[in-house]
């Protein structure tokens, strides 16, 4: 059923998705022969697919006054597409269309365990973009915020949308920095996250940002990003380092934010991850926040350690697990204590290309 331009499709979703999910078993079982040939080449010169998953995940969440507020099965897909105005790519439209009823949602609930059945689709993304010439991208439409190398902890959640418009200039012979972003929109709406229904807010703007980003060396990179948002002004920063030649880690992470006004404040958060083998990757570390932000649902306010893994069955199937665990105090008795996620997800794109069907 099309509902003010965006998809709520009660059973239709639930159909694709068994579909898909059927689909994508026959082709993980069919036999290693040699791929069919690729498909025509016109296909491409207009459209190219960036992105189709799908997953699945149990979650479970408990507070610190030891009630379960979630135990249960959810799933998610996610698609992008780009429709090309000319041959190389320099003006096209771009789409996005995902599971997940707000800002910071991207799951839906199967019916499985704690809340009622959801299959929900919307398109999140939508919008113009441009490149005239190497160094300039120009986006305009319902874009995404760009978090640099802060993640979702200091940053904003992964699901985040806005409308708005962007400036991107990369010219780091000139300006030092690989990257140099403007942009200017609007934030709200969090639980309207179709497009559609959000476009009427492209005259309106509540949220500017600035942002930096620099590889300084093979192994060192770095972003800073000043950000007004609905009043608030804050800074953010972070710097990864690579160690090759480490036994205990392979990389480490080091993410802050400042809220300078209204009530300022401070959280950070430090990862060290170490790639085991070519299949299994580890990761962990300790976070604070301070505020309640738009940052990832996983870290409410609160301090909290964490540990995530992730096993590569196959080129296309991944295996991934999160648990995280309040320290300390928490500012409300339902605030979350611990959560464990443990997650399957299927590249269909990745099948797609291997099997050269797209």
């Amino acid at each position: 059923m099309l509902r003010s331009g965006y998809l709520r499709v009660n059973e239709l979703a639930r159909c694709i998705f068994i579909v898909t999910l059927a689909v994508v078993i026959s082709i993980a079982q069919t036999p290693s022969s040699t791929p069919p040939s690729a498909p025509l080449p016109e296909v491409h010169r207009w459209f190219d697919l960036e992105a189709l998953s799908i997953a699945t995940r149990y979650r479970f969440i408990d507070t610190s006054d030891g009630a379960t507020i979630a135990n249960q099965q959810q799933w998610q897909l996610v698609g992008r597409g780009r429709f090309k105005f000319d041959q190389k790519g320099k003006y096209s439209v771009v789409a996005a269309i995902q599971s997940g009823t707000s800002f910071a949602s991207g799951w839906e609930n199967t019916g499985l365990g704690t809340g009622t059945v959801q299959s929900n689709l919307f398109l999140k993304q939508l919008y113009f973009d441009a490149k005239p010439i190497k160094p300039v991208e120009v986006q305009f439409g319902g874009i995404a915020i760009a978090n640099g190398e802060n993640t979702e902890i200091t940053g904003y959640d992964n699901d985040n949308y806005l409308t708005g418009e962007r400036l991107v200039l990369r010219l780091p012979k000139k300006i030092y920095f690989d990257e140099v972003s403007f942009t200017n929109g609007y934030v709200g709406d969090l639980n309207r996250p179709s497009v559609f229904r959000r476009f009427k807010h492209l005259n309106r703007s509540n949220y500017h940002q600035f942002l930096v980003r620099k590889q300084v060396t093979k192994n060192i990179g770095f972003s800073a990003d000043y950000t007004f948002e609905s009043g608030a002004d804050t800074l953010r920063q972070a710097v990864k380092v690579k160690i090759p030649k480490a036994r205990i880690v392979d990389s480490l992470l080091y993410e802050n934010y400042e809220r300078i006004d209204p009530q300022p404040g401070y959280g950070f958060a430090i990862t060290a991850e170490k790639k085991l083998n070519a299949k299994l990757n580890l990761a962990g570390g300790f976070a604070k926040v301070s505020h309640t932000t738009l940052n990832g649902d996983r870290f409410p306010r609160g301090e909290r350690i964490f540990i995530t893994g992730a096993f590569k069955v196959t080129r296309e199937l991944t295996l991934s697990s999160a648990i995280i665990r309040a320290v300390g105090p928490l500012s409300t008795p339902s605030n979350h204590r611990t959560r464990l996620e443990i997650i399957a997800s299927y590249n269909i794109l990745e099948a797609l290309h291997h099997y050269r069907i797209f």
